[in-house]
């Protein structure tokens, strides 16, 4: 993909690389609380999380508070919600208020977290990557006053948080440390790059169903670490967590694995609508056939990248009969 130079690097072009290695990482910092800024939010650094607290302005019920721990983390919160375009956006601000959402593939827990703030949703976020999960947990404890078990047994989290007009909203987290996967079992999670909250290209198991097009080579493996697998299906019917009401899937080609592992949640049509991140042209046309099979249509799709190849869309299925306040939504 062409890249336009920047000013700031044709400037860096002129210097010594490592004095180029030193300012350029603080140069996007500072760029990256300068947006912030510009959007109306704020940030402080709190030494306790190890990271920068974010009050980020969202459509409704005021500011959403996140934590970031990286640069990487922090540029991705700066830049959330602000293409119009992004359907995977309309969609966190359509879904019904008080469901359930499973944020598949969470990384840093952004949309699991804005469906909260914006619709008073229920969320679990399965993510494998223990920097993700880490972020994940010190946003939940930013946001909570306390936490009690609500006394079934199941030792459910309640908490409270109070928005902007003083009325309480109850939330319930559910955060699960594993790959969804075809089947449940327990493989090793290769990283390609240190582990540092931010980075999203790791793979569970065997590369091979992975999207590898587009500069994502997953052939070399800088360490490894033995994840559990799960799938959707178990999730609810062995362990008796929620049914979801949305899904939304962000795993870099091995979707395909997780709508395997999915089949009796599909069938049931107990979901209304899902969210998937689709990459390449098989996996686009293999999971949309099983997801029409299923009584479900397509609401629209967002391609990131027009023109090239392998292609990458987010696609939105939906019920049939809430294709029209789809199409009417405005925010």
């Amino acid at each position: 993909m062409s890249k336009i130079m920047t000013i700031a690097s044709k400037i860096g072009s002129f210097l010594p690389k490592k004095l180029y290695s030193y300012m350029q990482p603080k140069y996007h910092l500072y760029a990256a609380k300068k947006k912030l800024k510009k959007r109306g939010g704020s940030y402080t650094f709190n030494n306790q999380y190890g990271g920068w607290i974010l009050n980020i302005p969202m459509p409704k019920n005021g500011e959403m508070t996140v934590l970031v721990r990286t640069l990487r983390e922090f540029r991705r919160a700066v830049k959330f919600g602000t293409n119009k375009k992004d359907l995977v956006w309309k969609w966190l601000n359509w879904l019904e208020p008080n469901k359930v959402l499973y944020d598949i593939g969470s990384a840093n827990g952004l949309e699991g977290f804005s469906a909260s703030h914006l619709n008073n949703t229920n969320v679990c976020f399965i993510e494998p990557y223990t920097p993700s999960i880490e972020t994940i947990l010190k946003t939940i404890s930013i946001n909570q006053p306390g936490w009690f078990y609500d006394g079934n047994g199941k030792d459910n989290v309640k908490q409270v948080r109070v928005v902007n007009n003083g009325q309480e909203k109850t939330n319930f987290f559910e955060v699960v440390h594993a790959a969804c996967t075809a089947n449940e079992d327990y493989k090793r999670l290769a990283m390609h790059a240190i582990p540092i909250a931010g980075q999203t290209r790791n793979t569970y198991g065997s590369r091979h169903s992975y999207e590898e097009g587009g500069g994502r080579n997953r052939k070399n493996v800088l360490l490894s670490q033995w994840i559990k697998g799960i799938t959707i299906d178990s999730l609810h019917y062995n362990y008796k967590m929620k049914l979801p009401n949305y899904v939304k899937i962000d795993v870099d080609g091995h979707e395909t694995s997780v709508i395997e592992g999915a089949k009796k949640t599909i069938k049931s049509r107990k979901v209304s609508s899902w969210a998937i991140e689709l990459n390449g042209k098989k996996r686009i046309e293999k999971i949309t056939d099983t997801m029409i099979k299923n009584g479900y249509v397509i609401a629209g799709d967002y391609e990131h990248y027009p023109g090239y190849e392998p292609p990458t869309i987010d696609r939105i299925f939906l019920k049939k009969e809430l294709l029209n306040s789809w199409k009417k939504f405005i925010f």
